[in-house]
């Protein structure tokens, strides 16, 4: 390593704190912004089956708009992790995430995060929620979902 290489990599360790930080910022927005766009639809969801009305047509519009929101915050092309359903029991109120954790791999060439938060279930207790995102053409992708 020549004395240019170590001044660079002297500086990039004095700058990992900030770094980190802005870093965990995009994460959390991103993660913010996925469960926003999915709550908004969850909240109509629960309104519609509260009301006893069986509403197909309602039922294709609400997993077509999950499965837009899908295409746009996911990488992970299977089919598993692509909305099918709808429930009277939302999963992505952001306001009830507690507990973030935000881990990375530092590696530049493959840049992944898992965020990590506790998430209360309706009827008692909580779940891991648990999802790695990874950077792919420069844009942060949910990858996988861990529960």
């Amino acid at each position: 390593m020549n004395i240019i290489e170590a001044m660079n990599m002297m500086r990039r360790l004095e700058s990992l704190p900030e770094i980190y930080r802005e870093a965990d910022k995009v994460v959390i927005n991103t993660v913010h912004a996925y469960f926003s766009e999915l709550y908004e639809i969850e909240i109509r969801d629960k309104s519609v089956i509260e009301s006893g009305n069986d509403d197909s047509d309602y039922l294709s519009k609400s997993v077509a708009e999950k499965t837009a929101i899908h295409k746009k915050y996911w990488s992970n092309p299977a089919l598993f992790y692509v909305p099918c359903s709808m429930s009277s029991d939302p999963l992505h109120d952001w306001n009830l995430i507690s507990k973030v954790e935000i881990f990375r791999n530092d590696d530049d060439d493959n840049q992944l995060f898992i965020f990590s938060a506790k998430y209360p279930y309706s009827w008692g207790g909580s779940s891991n929620r648990v999802y790695m995102l990874r950077v792919l053409d420069g844009e942060l992708k949910f990858e996988h979902v861990f529960m």
